[in-house]
């Protein structure tokens, strides 16, 4: 039986969104009966221990040789070393590369011109579209990722609280607070394992993202089915679900239209039926993405290529 391999970055101990993706890939399939792996050099995330993404994982210790059968499908990430294109070329048929961010420009160390006969797979239809731009990547398919409404769900109560995620745009956060009127709580969610993020999620009526240059942008959609009102940076991929009707939202680097965004988020609270409204876009976007479709559709995909 021919297996899917998943090349995996050597990173357990900082949450990543992408790096979920794949453990919940490798779980959907083999839920579905298919012999699917996380190919790495490191143990799973201490992050994702005990959550759903881990319930069915399978790992393969690539600190030792790893014997990739002909038949074996192989799913290698955008951050593939130019070394390991020989491997990719010499049975491209039998190789998906899994682009979960289009931004290429800086790996100067690989040519990804050289993989243009290889499946592409990628999260959002604005990564499709960037990625059309470059010299390969023909033939491309969408799946995006998915949120699990078991685990990121409203509170009982919510606190008057902004949270959000600093890691991409460090020191903006506070920049944001010194210009912000009104006394409000603020929470930067950073480090947590899943379970510690999508309670702080629950508890938190407003999330800001922060968030820059994504592929896709889970931590909005995570915070939509949390019952968050979301403000902040709508760019790239994010850019696929975020509308007026979801959030106040400002363009990719936009500083001043965030802080204005944020303001809005904050404002809007003296307005129930708008509260309701903003949550009720924010879920029906969370039922969209819903880990279910996820799962549903990667099988589809892997199905069709064994």
């Amino acid at each position: 039986m021919a297996r899917i391999l998943f090349g995996m970055v050597g990173e357990r101990t900082r949450p990543i969104g992408g790096v979920k993706v794949i453990y919940q890939a490798v779980t959907a399939l083999r839920n579905a009966g298919i012999d699917a792996h996380v190919a790495t050099t490191v143990q799973p995330p201490d992050w994702l221990a005990g959550g759903p993404a881990l319930a069915n994982v399978s790992m393969l210790d690539t600190n030792r040789p790893l014997q990739v059968a002909p038949e074996d499908m192989f799913v290698a990430l955008e951050y593939l070393g130019g070394n390991r294109l020989p491997f990719i070329l010499r049975n491209p048929d039998r190789r998906v590369m899994f682009i979960q961010n289009h931004n290429l420009q800086s790996r100067a160390d690989m040519d990804f011109a050289r993989v243009r006969h290889v499946r592409c797979l990628t999260v959002s239809e604005f990564s499709r579209e960037r990625l059309r731009e470059y010299p390969g990547f023909e033939d491309i398919s969408v799946v995006y990722p998915g949120v699990d409404p078991a685990v990121f769900k409203p509170a009982r109560r919510k606190r008057r609280r902004i949270a959000y995620m600093p890691r991409k745009r460090p020191g903006l956060a506070e920049a944001l607070r010194a210009r912000t009127r009104g006394r409000i709580e603020w929470l930067a969610i950073d480090g947590r394992t899943e379970a510690e993020t999508a309670r702080l999620l629950g508890q938190s009526s407003i999330f800001l993202n922060l968030g820059r240059r994504e592929g896709f942008g889970l931590p909005p959609v995570e915070a939509m089915a949390s019952g968050c009102v979301v403000c902040g940076f709508a760019g790239e991929g994010t850019t696929d679900y975020a509308t007026e009707d979801n959030g106040f939202w400002a363009a990719e680097d936009d500083t001043d239209g965030c802080l204005r965004a944020l303001a809005a988020a904050i404002d809007c609270f003296s307005d129930a039926a708008r509260v309701r409204a903003l949550r009720e876009a924010g879920r029906a976007v969370a039922e969209r993405y819903a880990l279910s479709v996820f799962e549903r559709e990667i099988v589809a995909y892997f199905s069709r290529l064994l």
